[in-house]
């Protein structure tokens, strides 16, 4: 009688290894765009020296494993940091860090933006575009309820070491335009001139995404047409839930970084 073979205990597969274990390995955000996610890591690795110049990348396949994405979207981010000219990519070698200028990136932490756009105000000039009453859009007005039709619209391009950083338009109740009206300071912040003509602000909600630059956030911020844009919406109340504004904000991802607050899953 033959006899029946025992069963075996499969193992599962290992995981590639990698050259950059002080490289993050949580999964990307779904949240925002994934592709523009690994960009920030990687370029956060590029200009602080985690990835040295003239030092390979992690492999397509690595990165793939590493933060449960699709090679296209590996190929996306690597093909912006190749544009900008912060990598090389060598056929039938790999991918690997240029040597990178000196040049100062701001941080925004979204868990704190008052103190956080406080603090900007120092390293930063603004420049004031556009002062007068404009229709709402749709998007703004449907996080901002109360915010009416209409409001004033306060456009302002702000600027790091002489080189455009970020476009925003916030969007103020009419009241609250008509009290600002001719009286707008070249280098205070939002949240500091509310907080000069009324109740202080309570509470910023925010949310993020990447968007490609139109012709207005191109031109103003000296990006080619198309190019992914760091989107930061923020709706500003009092202490009765009354928006104070809703505004917007396109970025320059190469001079602004984000920083997330990591949770751990324990």
């Amino acid at each position: 009688m033959a006899s029946i073979p025992r069963s075996r205990r499969i193992s599962p597969p290992r995981r590639p290894k990698t050259s950059f274990p002080e490289l993050s390995t949580r999964r990307l955000d779904r949240g925002v765009a994934r592709y523009y996610r690994l960009y920030e890591l990687l370029l956060a690795a590029l200009q602080d020296g985690t990835i040295a110049a003239q030092r390979a990348l992690p492999s397509e396949p690595e990165l793939c494993a590493r933060y449960g994405i699709s090679r296209t979207t590996v190929r996306r981010a690597l093909d912006r940091l190749e544009r900008e000219g912060r990598i090389v990519r060598r056929r039938g070698s790999g991918t690997y860090a240029r040597p990178q200028r000196d040049t100062p990136r701001l941080s925004l932490a979204l868990h704190a933006l008052p103190e956080t756009l406080a603090a900007l105000e120092s390293h930063t000039t603004t420049t004031t575009l556009r002062f007068d009453l404009a229709p709402v859009p749709a998007g703004l007005a449907a996080i901002a309820a109360g915010i009416g039709p209409t409001a004033y619209l306060l456009k302002r391009l702000r600027r790091s070491h002489g080189e455009p950083l970020a476009l925003t338009a916030a969007y103020l109740p009419e009241p609250i335009g008509r009290r600002l009206h001719g009286a707008i300071p070249r280098q205070t912040s939002l949240l500091t001139m509310l907080d000069g003509i009324g109740p202080p602000t309570a509470a910023v909600r925010c949310s993020m995404g990447a968007v490609p630059a139109d012709a207005d956030a191109a031109r103003a911020l000296g990006v080619p047409l198309g190019s992914p844009l760091l989107r930061v919406r923020a709706v500003l109340t009092d202490d009765a839930g009354k928006p104070r504004a809703v505004l917007e904000s396109l970025c320059r991802s190469d001079r602004l970084q984000l920083k997330w607050i990591e949770h751990s899953r324990d």
